[in-house]
């Protein structure tokens, strides 16, 4: 006969308080306070008696649980110290470790997994809920600036196998600056996320080089049956370590970029690098100027355009000009 859910929550919780070693031998009052506490339910006696039987039971009414009362405790016990009614035996500290990491995982959200990672992370979610108390349940400590129904999000599956197994897609890419769509093929290398938006990078046949795509601009993508064209491991890691964000500048080169700070925005440099190649030189009044080895991307632009007349870029003349005419 199967063991009902309502049962089984119980059993659990049975199972965690003769498992906690800095709290051993509960008794039966103990496990109605934790009941009530994990499950929020109330439960008498004769529940918790029949459920300890219930657990001494042999597979599959049970669990063959070595469950003994203590004469000289007063309280239950398991005779063998590694049993676990899940087979794996976990002590408070690991439980409490699963729980924080299922906490972080939760509050990053849906909308930075794929789908099927996502049901996954809710079945974990449903089970060790049970062992939390109603207000550790609905406590969120953690929030973050995802976004859970950004526009083409639907493709991550695709985009991830067609990545993993090197297989090329076609699909309708549309511009915002062209205000047009465009066919494009694409032999994708990897998913990124960036500001919170997600971009499939790959060598673009239409382009003939590596090229990045938005989620958010892709329609209709479909798996070809086609030789996949490989793209170099150097060439790839240099288009993805080498760039601030996602859109690097027409035939940009890595190259060294030189910006001078106000002592407020160098504070903010030296508080979080960009990139691995930051190197700071402050100056007297706390000003400083700051080089980097990257290739100059939009994004690099954009950001050095948000601290206004506060950051100047001395180099590369090319960098310097591009900002001049985004400004204007």
């Amino acid at each position: 006969m199967p063991i009902n859910k309502k049962a089984y929550r119980r059993y659990k919780v049975i199972d965690a308080c003769l498992r906690n070693k800095m709290r051993p031998f509960p008794t039966i009052q103990d496990l109605i306070d934790a009941m009530e506490e994990k499950l929020d339910v109330n439960t008498t006696v004769d529940t918790i008696q029949k459920d300890i039987a219930a657990m001494k039971l042999p597979s599959p009414d049970g669990f063959d649980a070595p469950i003994k009362f203590n004469r000289s405790k007063m309280g239950y016990e398991y005779t063998d110290p590694d049993f676990a009614i899940s087979g794996v035996s976990l002590n408070s500290i690991d439980i409490d470790a699963i729980k924080e990491a299922i906490d972080i995982i939760n509050s990053i959200g849906g909308s930075r997994v794929s789908e099927k990672f996502s049901h996954a992370v809710e079945k974990m979610l449903s089970s060790v809920r049970e062992d939390l108390s109603p207000q550790a349940r609905d406590r969120k400590i953690i929030q973050t600036d995802a976004i859970t129904d950004a526009r083409g999000f639907e493709h991550f599956d695709l985009f991830f196998s067609a990545c993993r197994e090197r297989i090329p897609v076609n699909f309708v890419h549309y511009s915002y600056s062209k205000r047009k769509f465009k066919t494009i093929t694409l032999h994708p290398v990897v998913l990124k996320e960036f500001e919170n938006r997600w971009y499939v990078i790959g060598h673009s046949e239409t382009h003939d080089q590596l090229r990045t795509f938005g989620f958010d601009r892709i329609y209709g993508p479909e798996i070809l049956r086609k030789t996949f064209i490989e793209t170099p491991a150097h060439v790839s890691e240099s288009y993805l370590n080498d760039v601030y964000g996602v859109f690097p500048l027409r035939d940009g080169e890595r190259e060294q970029i030189i910006i001078h700070t106000s002592p407020l925005i160098t504070n903010y440099f030296r508080a979080q690098k960009i990139h691995p190649s930051q190197h700071i030189q402050i100056n007297k009044y706390g000003d400083a100027l700051i080089s980097f080895e990257l290739i100059p991307s939009m994004e690099l632009a954009r950001l050095f355009i948000s601290y206004g007349n506060q950051l100047k870029v001395k180099a590369p003349e090319r960098l310097v000009k591009f900002i001049e005419s985004y400004r204007s």
